[in-house]
């Protein structure tokens, strides 16, 4: 076991000896989880931010100051001592309409030819429930060759619920990778690859498709990104409080330059820091379905790329 993951495991059962004391006073039982994301810091031109440190970074959940226990810097994989990347793509077959088959195989085939040997790569087609979050080049290349952009027609609602439960299937299986951030990168219609948060809440249809994929997403470090290949919808390209947004991801559109989009998915997933922190219990945590989070660098001229919502966490 790395020094990195006997720290981890310390902090954990020690927190945890601590956390039951305090939930048999009343404290939500939640609070006996440590929670770990990732953060891209970039600079002012956009170009990842190496030698930070654990007292540089700020963290805040609900609003409220919590301390960062653990971290850890991940370089590029280039390096030579670095962690592998881990990137999904998810193909849209239904939002697209037909006649977009060749335009998104051609984006995803990009995609291929820029993995490094030590990435690790996939292709899930939404609308296949075959497709699973794990295969060698050759399967990923077959997937591209038999995707169809009509697999399925457009259903409005149905079609972003499976959206959503795609990203939560997908989160879910990377889950097991512990301690790297993953790209879901998904190349279609912001309908179904950039959902946007429900405005009205639980009394949405979608909600708790929308809650379990924030709450898989976050459980598995997992950032989605969404490529919105040029002239293929006119679609509303909101952007705030998109899942792309929530995530720490990026929403990609109105651009033709797919080289750049594939040098910054790679730039997120080869170079960021894990933080870990241990939630401050609260009266009403218990009853909540997502925390807000917000990180942030005390460095001038530095931003921060870190998903703003998690979910509970699972037991």
């Amino acid at each position: 076991m790395s020094s990195r993951r006997m720290l981890v495991a310390a902090v954990v059962i020690l927190n945890a000896i601590a956390a039951t004391g305090v939930a048999s006073q009343g404290q939500p039982a939640e609070a006996q989880f440590l929670v770990e994301l990732d953060a891209v810091v970039l600079d002012g031109d956009d170009r990842p931010v190496t030698g930070l440190r654990q007292e540089d970074f700020e963290i805040k959940e609900d609003g409220r100051n919590v301390e960062l226990v653990t971290f850890d810097a991940v370089a590029d994989p280039a390096e030579g001592r670095g962690t592998p990347r881990s990137i999904v793509l998810l193909l849209d077959d239904s939002g697209v309409g037909p006649g977009n088959t060749l335009p998104i195989q051609t984006i995803a085939r990009m995609f291929v030819s820029r993995m490094a040997a030590p990435d690790e790569f996939s292709v899930v087609r939404l609308n296949n429930r075959r497709d699973e979050a794990f295969g060698d080049r050759l399967e990923a290349l077959l997937r591209i060759s038999e995707y169809r952009s009509d697999a399925l027609p457009f259903f409005g609602r149905e079609t972003v619920e499976n959206a959503l439960r795609g990203v939560a299937k997908v989160s879910r299986t990377l889950e097991a990778i512990e301690q790297r951030h993953k790209a879901l990168v998904c190349i279609g219609v912001s309908a179904v690859c950039n959902v946007l948060e429900p405005s009205t809440g639980r009394g949405s249809l979608i909600w708790r498709y929308w809650v379990d994929a924030i709450g898989a997403a976050a459980r598995a470090n997992a950032s989605v990104y969404s490529l919105m290949p040029n002239g293929l919808s006119t679609r509303s390209e909101l952007s705030r409080g998109t899942i792309s947004e929530i995530t720490g991801g990026e929403a990609f559109r109105n651009t033709n330059d797919i080289g750049r989009v594939i040098d910054i998915v790679r730039r997120d997933t080869g170079t960021y820091y894990m933080l870990g922190y241990w939630p401050a219990a609260s009266a009403s945590a218990s009853s909540k379905e997502t925390h807000s989070i917000d990180v942030k660098v005390n460095k001038r001229g530095l931003h921060v790329r870190a998903r703003r919502l998690r979910g509970m966490q699972a037991s």
